[in-house]
């Protein structure tokens, strides 16, 4: 497994270095003409993760954490960010007797499942 283009890991390298299982062989037989099958192109691997893991509806464990990761970090150097200004805040937007949740969030916008019927 080698990097392939602009100096960029393969999808398998950088599943490997996360500690996730990388996709298999047989999941990118489609690359075996072009010798790809175990040194994946990483905009390929993470599109095609998403495919097979989650039938192309969200990413997959390495396409979502780097996502996730890019998006933690601009809100990190981001001098005006709320995370910058009060890092030790801590979501109130929680139901009774639980931790913040996505529900709440949803709630307090007014837009969450349970109500929008009504």
């Amino acid at each position: 497994m080698c990097q392939l283009t602009w100096s960029l890991p393969s999808g398998q390298l950088i599943a490997s270095a996360m500690g996730v299982t990388p996709l298999a062989a047989a999941d990118l037989a489609e690359l075996g003409p072009y010798g790809f099958q175990s040194s994946t192109p990483l905009w390929y691997y993470v599109l095609k993760e998403a495919e097979v893991v989650a039938d192309g509806l969200h990413l997959g464990p390495v396409g979502g954490r780097i996502v996730a990761e890019v998006l933690i970090g601009l809100i990190q150097s981001d001098p005006s960010s709320y995370l910058v200004h009060k890092p030790r805040w801590k979501p109130t937007l929680t139901s009774a007797g639980s931790s913040f949740r996505m529900t709440d969030f949803l709630t307090f916008a007014g837009v969450d499942p349970a109500s929008r019927g009504q």
